[in-house]
């Protein structure tokens, strides 16, 4: 049964805005036709879709989309203090900021987010993963590129090679300026491209907030610059505020690790495999299940520190599948 609360964007538009078929998901969306056929079937896209044919006045537009994209904030941004970078970093390549709006996620957002990927990773991996991000609020700031995009065909494959890789650092990319120690801890999500921000938004945004969201991306380019300016500002505020409600944390796996060391020399409170896996730095792909769900389970260890080791015992796993669809590259030769 599909719920009609998560339908109810979709009603606002005129049917004859909505495609129906496969065949009717043009490659302006996405060049990828293996993607076009699985998205033809995932509900979030067509939401997704919906709400941007409102924002378009009923008539989507290639020009539009092209020139928009968001960017996720996950916790560890926040309790590791790298927002002002983040930002920084988005104004020095020419993005704007259309809006900040806070968001929450469950683990079935996080699967649904990273669903056509994630079945290359085991649950134990997945379940560290789902620790850090439903342990606090993450934001979806609204972005627009109006300037030359250096090669790149929409503003949301620019900000992915820009980006960068967490595998594959690329000396100047925004991965390599936050410096994270685990790979999983990644501070930031962006849609791979166009045919990306149409699905993903709908599954971080509730109804009220992803129309919000579609109709700032499509308007924005018509704004003057000093809204944009103040746009920025107050996504600066909203964001670093939240500093003074989270401690901070080092996100440093070797500091943290010491840290748990010290927590449990001489007490007890954690099976053996979990604590042998704490002592060595490491853990077996048998195992690692065994020791994520010890690592949930111990609430009377610090939160973070807890998040940092189940990240690092896990980053490298992997099952042997092949991905259901592959990421086009994630970096490229950016000026």
């Amino acid at each position: 049964m599909i719920s009609g609360a998560r339908a109810a964007s979709s009603a606002q538009v005129p049917q004859a805005s909505v495609p129906a078929t496969a065949a009717e998901i043009e490659p302006w969306v996405t060049p990828d036709q293996r993607k076009r056929a699985s998205y033809a079937d995932d509900p979030y896209f067509w939401e997704g879709w919906a709400a941007f044919a409102a924002a378009c006045g009923g008539q989507p537009r290639a020009s539009a989309l092209e020139r928009l994209t968001f960017l996720m904030i996950k916790p560890e941004a926040i309790v590791g203090r790298r927002i002002e970078p983040v930002l920084d970093f988005l104004s020095s390549r020419g993005f704007l900021i259309t809006g900040t709006w806070p968001v929450s996620m469950s683990r079935h957002v996080a699967r649904a987010l990273w669903r056509y990927q994630i079945n290359v990773v085991p649950v134990a991996h997945l379940r560290a993963l789902e620790l850090g991000v439903t342990s606090g609020e993450l934001f979806v700031v609204g972005l627009i590129h109006p300037g030359p995009m250096e090669g790149a065909g929409s503003a949301a494959e620019l900000l992915r090679w820009a980006k960068g890789s967490s595998s594959a650092p690329a000396g100047d990319s925004l991965r390599d300026v936050l410096h994270g120690h685990a790979r999983m801890l990644s501070f930031v999500h962006a849609p791979d491209e166009p045919a990306d921000v149409i699905r993903e938004l709908p599954i971080l945004c509730e109804p009220g907030q992803l129309d919000q969201v579609m109709t700032r991306l499509v308007t924005a380019a018509a704004w003057p610059d000093a809204r944009c300016e103040a746009e920025a500002r107050a996504a600066r505020l909203t964001m670093t505020a939240r500093y003074r409600q989270v401690p901070e944390h080092d996100l440093d796996t070797s500091a943290t690790f010491r840290r748990m060391r010290g927590c449990l020399r001489g007490s007890g409170g954690l099976p053996e495999v979990a604590r042998a896996a704490i002592e060595t730095g490491r853990t077996t792909p048998e195992q690692a299940l065994e020791v994520v769900a010890a690592l949930e389970a111990a609430t009377w260890l610090p939160l973070w520190d807890r998040i940092v080791t189940a990240a690092h015992l896990t980053d490298g796993l992997r099952n042997g599948r092949a991905m259901l669809l592959t990421p086009p590259p994630a970096a490229k030769a950016f000026r």
